[in-house]
């Protein structure tokens, strides 16, 4: 069996460029992280075949696969810049955007009043009808998305996770089925929003149970040769802290992570499996062939509270953009010669653990 972590692995004769699926998880405003990643990606020499998201990463896989299927990868990046623009045009924050005028002491009671925003949340969003009905992402989406050419266009597999209320498990939108309600639905969270109803049932954010979904990323109908998740939330962070927005902020960290974390660990020990037994199943094969790769966020992407995932002002939706696009940067650095290859995910941090 090849190394896993070999990036000097032979590769094959007459191999083409890496055909790459994505797959995005979600994180709210974090969104324009992951933005800056997959802008970053794009200008690699890699062939996207496929897309799966959750939340914000959904929202993201929405215009990546609409713009890539109009315009190919010129149409992708213009897309993500066009939907980041239209989040913050409707951003209810838009007027705080003052940036330098504001001085050293608008940030911080910005923070702290955002902190008791999130926190009263879930007893005021009730009473709030423009905030419940998702009406400002629902505008930002459609003005920034040929919804009716992601619909149809057969260019690119995109997969969007929701969470089914009644069953608590996930379902996969796909095809005609990626509505305007489909994305909605992947990015509802019960805290902010009314669950989002769809042929009769009811739905909530994809990341409590896909974020984002790796299976079907895996079929053999895709052909890819590699996996690159976008990880958005990080799995560890430095200082849990012990105030009541940071224990929340943490609480959310670990929930929308706990099925990347389950799906993490079942593929690659499935793939461990296939790689060491050939297997005839093509569906087994599929997974053996796929190189896993997670590109993990910076540490300055986990804040003390969770108040920047709700702060959709342009200018920091740049500095997340920027700070995506360098993250994307040295991963490659890091881990190019990988592509095509071999699989560069290590494990979970704690199976790397002495």
């Amino acid at each position: 069996m090849t190394d896993r972590h070999d990036p000097n692995a032979t590769k094959p004769e007459g191999a083409e460029r890496p055909r790459v699926a994505l797959a995005l998880q979600g994180g709210g405003a974090h969104g324009a992280y992951g933005w800056g990643v997959v802008e970053r990606l794009l200008e690699e020499d890699i062939e996207i075949v496929g897309v799966s998201g959750a939340s914000a990463g959904a929202i993201n896989g929405a215009a990546v696969v609409s713009g890539y299927a109009a315009h190919g990868r010129e149409g992708a990046v213009a897309a993500l810049e066009r939907l980041w623009r239209n989040v913050a045009d409707a951003s209810p924050l838009a007027p705080l955007d003052v940036g330098a005028m504001g001085g050293p002491f608008f940030e911080p009671l910005l923070r702290r009043s955002l902190d008791i925003a999130k926190m009263s949340s879930r007893y005021v969003a009730p009473f709030l009808p423009g905030v419940r009905d998702m009406s400002a992402l629902r505008r930002a989406v459609e003005g920034s998305v040929d919804l009716d050419l992601l619909a149809r266009q057969t260019t690119l597999p995109f997969y969007v996770a929701a969470t089914h209320i009644a069953s608590g498990s996930a379902r996969l939108f796909t095809g005609e089925a990626v509505t305007l309600d489909a994305l909605m639905a992947s990015a509802c969270l019960p805290d902010l929003f009314a669950a989002v109803e769809i042929e009769g049932e009811q739905y909530w954010d994809g990341g409590f149970t896909a974020n984002p979904a790796l299976e079907p990323l895996l079929a053999n109908a895709i052909g890819a040769t590699d996996m690159i998740i976008v990880q958005i939330t990080p799995f560890t962070v430095e200082d849990v802290g012990d105030s009541v927005g940071e224990v929340m902020r943490r609480v959310s960290d670990i929930s929308f992570n706990a099925c990347l974390r389950r799906d993490l660990r079942a593929l690659s020990e499935v793939q461990d499996i296939a790689r060491a037994d050939a297997s005839h199943d093509p569906r087994m094969q599929a997974i053996a062939r796929v190189n896993l790769h997670l590109l993990s966020p910076p540490d300055a992407l986990a804040g003390p509270s969770g108040t920047s995932k709700v702060d959709t002002r342009w200018s920091v939706l740049e500095d997340l953009r920027a700070m995506g696009r360098t993250q994307a940067e040295t991963w490659l650095t890091e881990h190019r010669d990988f592509l095509g290859r071999d699989s560069s995910f290590e494990g979970l941090p704690e199976d790397r653990r002495p």
